[in-house]
């Protein structure tokens, strides 16, 4: 297994590579990156503003230790992709891995079959999965969408939109941005604080509509169901 070392300055974003290996990048206190994995091969891209670390042969694990709030972007076709440790901006795309995010200012976050875990982010958190689910801890603001897999957020402050066809949607929010939420078949149950007024529309062709917030212009509320029920509540 190689071990290399690359000078990263403030500022240049860090890109790792690898078509079928898992990738781990564990953000930490220091200011160059250390990678671990077969035949690595690393370039400086975009003018010296990003540097490029990618498995050689476009396969195998790496390992990379990077600067704590290092902006990094990740791209695999079938490998898990862990970030441990506090990041910058954060951008993941797999096709068939499993995403974990520990902490990072911003994320975008997409994956075809396999589930996606965040623990906090601090802006926007935007995460798709096909198959997937999709487990949120704290975000500033949520965007969230799957296929057959459930979503569920511990607490979002601002801004909040899911869409699920047979999943179901479940989150504690802020009141602090609007609230839009849409599912065939899955339930919804949005929580906010109490003593919150809401603007809201709940429809649910097949189920039941519960609703214990009062009226009023605080934040606005959009949610659908086909054949599910909706929850609104106050906690």
């Amino acid at each position: 297994m190689d071990i290399q070392h690359y000078p990263l300055p403030v500022g240049v974003t860090l890109r790792v590579q690898s078509r079928s290996g898992r990738v781990h990048l564990i953000a930490e206190p220091r200011d160059d990156v250390e990678a671990r994995g077969e035949h690595l091969q690393a370039m400086e891209e975009d003018g010296g503003a990003t540097l490029q670390v990618r498995a050689g042969r476009g396969s195998g694990a790496i390992t990379v230790r990077c600067p704590a709030g290092t902006d990094v972007v990740v791209g695999t076709h079938s490998g898990s992709v862990r970030l441990e440790g506090r990041f910058g901006d954060v951008s993941v795309t797999t096709m068939s891995g499993r995403i974990e995010l520990d902490a990072a200012d911003r994320a975008d976050l997409r994956t075809v079959s396999a589930d996606i875990i965040i623990g906090s982010c601090d802006g926007d958190c935007r995460a798709s999965s096909v198959g997937g689910t999709i487990s949120g801890g704290h975000a500033g603001a949520a965007t969230a969408s799957t296929m057959s897999g459930a979503i569920r957020f511990d607490h979002v402050d601002g801004a909040f939109r899911a869409r699920s066809v047979g999943g179901s949607i479940d989150a504690v929010c802020g009141g602090d941005g609007a609230i839009k939420v849409k599912t065939v078949s899955g339930t919804v149950r949005i929580a906010l604080p109490e003593g919150t007024a809401a603007e809201m529309f709940c429809k649910s062709v097949g189920g039941r509509v519960l609703c214990d917030l009062p009226p009023g212009a605080d934040c606005r509320i959009d949610a659908v169901s086909i054949s599910g029920s909706i929850q609104v509540l106050a906690e």
